[in-house]
């Protein structure tokens, strides 16, 4: 019962984390881009839309200059929790704001209609595709992927999502899952971001979320040339209780090498 009550006030105390990632391809007029990491909030029957409010607030306070949600927003359907996404509406980012799918937006609904519902939202949904960032002379390409678990029609295709791009451009990937990075490195991939592992959520689990994963459950990674961000994600799975996990949301300012 104690560790029960520890965990739900740690998975109400969300943080934030700030993180420097050096990347010795991202073009120097893109030094210092500020990306917020937003995952896993897992709207449902323990999490609504006063929950959504704090995340939107404390996103918008860091004045982000590009915001990536990574997927599992949502554990119901859209009839029951889609107005709790409401104040996603009211997030900011000059550069823009970017979203791909998670297993939840499969699990508890059709995916495409969740999609419908993010970009309703001002969300740009890159499922399987990318969009160019351009500043100054200098352009990136931000890219994204389906959920690995996703069915047909919405399987990932990271062939498709990087179709067309210059072999030497810098990219940045949204995917769900860390364990994408095997094909992003194949992909010359150089910064992918994931949530989905929660950092096991409630310790002991985090061992077994290792045993599964390529890469590190949380924070920073490195595979072959690509480095991999994932984040504890913002909300829970399930009950909300987290030991050991603290849920947050990730700053990552980049820098050029």
């Amino acid at each position: 019962m104690g560790t029960t009550l520890y965990g739900v006030g740690e998975a109400a105390s969300v943080r934030v984390n700030q993180e420097s990632v050096t990347l010795k391809r991202l073009p120097a007029e893109f030094d210092g881009l500020r990306v917020a990491v937003v995952s896993d909030l897992h709207l449902g029957p323990a999490r609504g839309e006063a929950f959504t409010r704090t995340i939107v607030d404390m996103v918008n306070a860091e004045r982000p200059d590009l915001i990536a949600i990574v997927g599992d927003l949502s554990d119901e359907t859209i009839e029951h929790v889609g107005s709790d996404l409401q104040p996603l509406a009211d997030l900011r980012a000059p550069l823009g704001v970017f979203g791909v799918s998670g297993n939840h937006e499969q699990i508890s609904d059709d995916v495409g209609a969740w999609m419908d519902e993010w970009r309703s939202l001002g969300i740009t949904t890159i499922n399987n595709s990318s969009v160019e960032i351009r500043r100054g002379a200098a352009t990136i390409d931000v890219a994204g992927v389906h959920d690995l678990s996703n069915s047909a029609p919405y399987e990932p295709d990271l062939d498709a999502a990087v179709a067309g791009r210059p072999d030497d451009r810098f990219t940045l990937l949204l995917a769900h899952q860390p364990n994408h990075v095997r094909e992003a490195a194949a992909h010359d991939v150089d910064l992918q971001v994931s949530g989905h592992t929660h950092g096991g959520q409630m310790w002991p689990l985090r061992y077994a979320a290792a045993a599964a994963a390529d890469t590190a459950v949380t924070g920073l990674d490195f595979y072959k040339d690509t480095t991999v961000f994932t984040t504890y994600g913002a909300g829970a799975w399930g009950p909300p209780v987290r030991v050991g996990a603290p849920p947050e949301i990730a700053i990552l300012q980049l820098r050029s090498a």
